[in-house]
């Protein structure tokens, strides 16, 4: 990688930041993991939580209480579908909440990749955008 060049997640983190995002709850686990470490480097305190349900639900709740989007982090597949009531609550009560969910290499979809799941479908009903970390 050149100097000229930036990682995804860099840009990822440095754009909550300019939205002024402060927190990041969530589980740490591939491929989410550089997510995690960037958002520390540029000052996000990240909270780890037991679970993504509980990160989602800490969230929303930082969203309602800010104004500003709450983040969770979410690993793949069953990670991003512990999310969903969080997502559900969130949009019930017009709560601003950005989950950042990794996700299998593409070139694996449809092959049993390690936590392979149509996570785009099982979220779409609860979001108006959904980000999904491809490894």
């Amino acid at each position: 990688m050149s100097e000229e060049e930036i990682e995804g997640f860099q840009v990822l983190v440095e754009s909550l930041v300019q939205q002024g995002v402060q927190y990041m709850f969530g589980i740490v686990g591939i491929p989410v993991m550089e997510v995690a470490v960037a958002a520390q480097q540029v000052g996000i305190k990240y909270i780890g939580m037991r679970n993504e349900q509980a990160a989602c639900y800490a969230a929303q709740a930082m969203g309602y209480l800010t104004g500003v989007p709450g983040v969770c982090l979410a690993v793949s597949g069953p990670g991003l579908l512990h999310t969903i009531g969080g997502l559900a609550n969130a949009q019930s009560n017009c709560w601003p909440v950005l989950v950042i969910g990794g996700a299998s290499d593409e070139d694996q979809e449809g092959l049993g990749a390690f936590q392979e799941c149509p996570q785009l479908k099982l979220a779409a009903c609860f979001v108006s955008t959904l980000l999904v970390l491809q490894g």
